[in-house]
């Protein structure tokens, strides 16, 4: 079938008119047509070249010749991409420098207080400057020792101390006996005084009985060779040891000591000829572990100031040195307080006792004012302050009254015998049976 069409085709081109310069050379024709230049092509031509080209496809069997030619897929043209926006970063490493440089700042700040603080108490400087006479025992090592100038208040900062004697002395010895320092030296001085042979000063032990006076315990301490009486009043009034009492005790100018009744009653041991100051100290010392934080709060819960509670309390131990009477007595005086309207006075004889043996003996001036503020026959309720130094079973007493009904009582001075009364007309009988009219 092909080689039919392939026939008919070819018949067709034959039956055509050769070009009229056929019979020129092939190459004259070439040089003609180099010369004349390319001659636009006709239609006759053109057919005749489309269908040659068809023919020679046709013969070689593409049957897929006639299908338009697929144009060319153009390339896209490429957009230019959008710049991105820089974002600015925070600059960090400015922050941390800053951060740095302040901690560096604040920890030289506290660097700096430490070695102001521990050096002042190094050297000794803006300290007190009362002596102190400190006992060091045979075979004190370094450590002991700073413990108890830690203790006294000489110094502040024990391990400091220890370290620092090690640097100095060594191995040195450290000899027993008794040492006199002074808050105001520094820990070189009283090292130095450490390493020197010295001779123990005489001790003496001295007990100050219950319900003493502060004048009657100055005298005791006197009479064995402690230290002056008049010294050691001074100084115990007005030395501020920093003792949690201390804050609680009520200054004013119609009591006559600050701090009677503030000294425990007990035995001690002084040093003969110490210092006023350190005797007050030691005894103070002793009552601040009696009047702790557990008495200090179950003042609170009574309603009473710490004056008041000791002022009951001194009361109770010139009244009777029976614990369990006390406890009675003042069950009587805790009902009359919480009775003021019928009973304003308490009305004990022992602040009057205590107003004419202690105050008007004790002072070359009158002070009518400051003995109604002690007569319990005159002022309502409670006195300005104690009247003596209470034992232990005393404050007791004045913290847990024993509960009962009794408003009046009175005992017969020859047995001891105490008789307790809720009316005035039992309260009549009673001072009748115990001897006193």
């Amino acid at each position: 079938m092909r080689d039919d069409i392939f026939d008919k085709y070819l018949a067709d081109i034959l039956r055509k008119d050769p070009p009229a310069d056929k019979d020129k050379p092939q190459s004259a024709v070439l040089t003609e047509e180099k010369a004349a230049g390319p001659s636009p092509a006709t239609s006759e031509d053109e057919d005749i070249g489309d269908f040659a080209e068809k023919t020679i496809r046709f013969s070689k069997g593409d049957l897929q010749s006639s299908r338009p030619e697929v144009e060319e897929a153009t390339e896209p043209v490429e957009r230019p991409r959008p710049r991105k926006k820089k974002v600015r970063k925070a600059n960090y490493s400015a922050y941390g420098g800053l951060v740095l440089a302040t901690l560096v700042i604040c920890v030289s700040l506290v660097i700096s207080l430490f070695v102001i603080v521990v050096g002042r108490d190094f050297l000794g400087i803006d300290t007190d400057n009362s002596e102190f006479t400190l006992y060091v025992e045979s075979g004190s090592g370094i450590e002991d020792v700073a413990k108890m100038l830690e203790e006294n208040g000489i110094i502040q900062y024990p391990e400091v101390f220890v370290r620092f004697a090690r640097l100095k002395i060594g191995g040195g010895n450290i000899y027993p006996g008794d040492i006199d320092v002074l808050p105001s030296m520094s820990y070189a001085e009283i090292i130095d005084l450490l390493t020197e042979a010295r001779e123990a000063h005489a001790t003496v032990t001295v007990t100050i009985p219950e319900g003493t006076t502060l004048d009657g315990a100055a005298k005791i301490l006197e009479e064995n060779g402690v230290c002056a009486a008049d010294e050691f009043i001074f100084t115990f009034n007005s030395s501020i040891y920093g003792f949690n009492f201390e804050n609680r005790v009520g200054s004013s100018s119609l009591k006559f000591y600050k701090y009677e009744g503030y000294l425990f009653p007990d035995t001690y041991e002084f040093y003969v000829g110490d210092s006023a100051y350190n005797i007050a100290k030691k005894i103070k010392t002793r009552t601040d572990e009696i009047l702790n934080d557990s008495v200090l709060s179950r003042c609170d819960e009574i309603g009473l100031s710490l004056d008041e509670m000791m002022a009951l309390a001194s009361i109770l131990q010139q009244e009777s040195g029976k614990p369990e009477e006390m406890k009675k007595i003042s069950a009587v005086f805790y009902n009359r307080l919480n009775h003021p309207d019928s009973f304003p006075r308490l009305q004990s004889d022992t602040t009057t006792r205590y107003i004419e043996n202690v105050i008007k003996s004790d002072s070359a001036v009158a002070y009518q004012e400051m003995y109604d503020a002690y007569d319990t026959y005159v002022c309502t309720g409670l006195p300005i302050g104690p009247i003596c130094n209470p034992g232990l079973s005393a404050i007791e007493a004045a913290l847990y009254p024993e509960q009962n009904d009794y408003y009046y009582f009175c005992s017969n001075l020859e047995t001891g015998e105490f008789y307790y009364a809720e009316t005035y007309d039992e309260h009549l009988e009673n001072v009748e049976r115990a001897g006193l009219v």
